[in-house]
């Protein structure tokens, strides 16, 4: 044998080896530990870490595959039967599960914990509300606490909001600084906005920017949360918009930009003129006047000033917006301002009050966010103009 065919060879010999090391190391890890590691990244994807999220799905299943090869005396340690409620709660894959209960090898104990998650992973939330609701998860062990109340919340949420919120703020204080809290604070300060609560809305919002505006959700979210905001009414004016600042300051200048952007085309589309011009001309402060971003702030600011005694300002803005600038649904929208504003100075005999389209509002199409952003935008605008032309005395 040649000095190379040689190396070959042991290269090759240290290569197997080497497989059948870590095959049997991860052999010997438990599923407990292995749900620990889970957690552990989960905690990463909530500080940002991209190369954490891109794994997270491996990670799962080879949780799952380790529940399904794991002999039956794995499962009489409560320690490992708590580590598939995890998996459950972390986003696993219930068909492992199903097949370990299957298997007959879990404690009788342990039954209704793992079936109550499992309803839940599964979305069967009588199911879960049946086996979850009852447990105190304060005295649970410390990895499975904070899950647990979150689920609970989530099952909790249709029939008893206020319950649902007090579970969630027990979640963030049983899992600080993991996934779990970044989840909760999500879900908790949606639900705050649902119910018009600005204040608490601002205040959970800044605890989120200061502690996870890092996160790979924190975009989506943002964004989400500009739209709430405005649709639901709980930002309805300036001085709410106000409560916000400690909020914004919190964000990077690029989120907050964005924000801003997001919220003021929502507070557009809502009819919340007064919203929208404020949150374009803060998400202008530092923009360059050629960018994208300028002829969006400027979009929004210009439709809610024709609708003031600054009308002749805001229609010569509104005109200056560069179209090729704007997406497809924000270039429909500057043509529906143009329109309406056009409409606007139509002489008082041919510009009397016209009535609202209401069954087109109904019938847009809600997959088109063009069709949907113009005929509202003309419902809102069309209210204000309705009222700008009435007579005297009429209002």
């Amino acid at each position: 044998m040649t000095a190379s065919r040689f190396a070959r060879a042991l290269a090759a010999t240290a290569i197997v080896a080497g497989l059948a090391l870590g095959a049997a190391a991860a052999a010997e890890t438990s599923i407990a530990e292995l749900t620990f590691d889970l957690q552990a990244l989960q905690a990463r994807i909530a500080a940002g870490d991209k190369a954490a999220y891109a794994s997270q799905a491996e990670r799962i299943a080879a949780i799952g595959a380790a529940i399904v090869a794991a002999k039956p005396d794995v499962w009489q340690s409560k320690r490992e039967t708590d580590a598939v409620v995890i998996y459950l709660l972390s986003g696993g894959q219930p068909r492992d599960v199903v097949r370990l209960l299957e298997s007959g090898a879990v404690p009788s104990s342990e039954i209704p914990l793992i079936r109550g998650s499992l309803a839940y992973a599964l979305g069967n939330e009588a199911e879960a509300e049946k086996r979850l609701k009852g447990i105190d998860a304060s005295r649970l062990p410390a990895r499975l606490a904070g899950p647990m109340a979150f689920a609970q919340s989530v099952i909790e949420t249709g029939s008893d909001p206020a319950k649902a919120i007090a579970l969630l703020d027990l979640a963030r204080l049983l899992a600080p600084g993991t996934l779990v809290e970044e989840a909760a604070l999500r879900r908790e300060i949606m639900l705050h906005a649902d119910r018009r609560d600005v204040d608490s809305v601002a205040q959970l919002a800044r605890q989120y920017a200061s502690r996870f505006g890092a996160s790979i959700y924190a975009d989506s979210f943002l964004q989400t949360l500009a739209g709430a905001l405005a649709q639901t009414g709980a930002i309805e004016s300036a001085a709410n918009l106000d409560k916000f600042q400690p909020f914004f300051a919190a964000l990077n200048p690029d989120m907050r930009r964005v924000f801003l952007l997001g919220l003021a085309r929502a507070a557009t589309v809502s009819g919340r003129f007064e919203v929208a011009a404020s949150a374009a001309a803060a998400a202008l402060e530092g923009v360059a006047a050629d960018s994208v971003e300028a002829a969006r702030g400027r979009l929004y600011e210009s439709m809610a000033r024709i609708l003031t005694a600054d009308y002749d300002a805001g229609l010569a803005e509104l005109r200056s917006v560069p179209q090729t600038k704007l997406d497809r649904h924000d270039q429909e929208l500057l043509v529906a301002a143009r329109g309406v504003a056009a409409f606007l100075r139509q002489p008082p005999e041919s510009s009397a009050a016209q009535p609202i389209d209401v069954e087109a509002v109904v019938k847009a199409d809600p997959n088109d966010a063009a069709a949907q952003t113009i005929v509202l935008a003309e419902a809102a605008l069309g209210r204000t103009a309705s009222l700008a032309a009435a007579p005297k005395g009429t209002l």
